[in-house]
């Protein structure tokens, strides 16, 4: 089975599994983006991929 090992696929995963878990409540604040960095340790470029993943499949709101 392939499977995408793409950062940002990895932290749009992680982030949908902590909403799913309610460990992400709704209408609440994830991390900032530079938090979202240094938890990860990616580039900003990586984790707005993965924000702008997560918006378009409907699980946040910028």
């Amino acid at each position: 089975m392939y499977m995408d090992n793409s950062k940002y696929l990895i932290i749009y995963n992680d982030i949908v599994e902590k909403i799913e878990k309610a460990e992400y409540e709704p209408n609440t604040k994830l991390p900032s983006e530079n938090e979202l960095m240094k938890i990860y340790d990616v580039s900003r470029d990586t984790v707005r991929k993965a924000l702008l993943h997560l918006e378009q499949n409907g699980y946040i709101q910028k």
